[in-house]
């Protein structure tokens, strides 16, 4: 299990359900969270591979939300 973590213009829990069908229906996503208190809007994703990271980061972008890695 790896955890990803990504830098977000999501801004409140309407915002996060918009993109919980994607990240709930994904096979490879095993938990994610979104901490709209911190100042980076941080989503925190449980993968089984990091090669996900793009396809989620591209995913979110098409939504409409800014979305970028963190180097933890």
């Amino acid at each position: 299990m790896l955890i990803l973590v990504f830098k977000t213009s999501l801004n409140n829990s309407e915002e996060v359900r918009m993109i919980s069908s994607m990240l709930n229906g994904h096979s490879e996503v095993l938990n994610w969270s979104v901490d709209l208190d911190d100042r980076e809007k941080v989503l925190r994703i449980e993968v089984r591979d990091r090669s996900l990271e793009h396809e989620i980061v591209e995913s979110i972008r098409n939504m409409g939300f800014e979305c970028e890695d963190l180097d933890t």
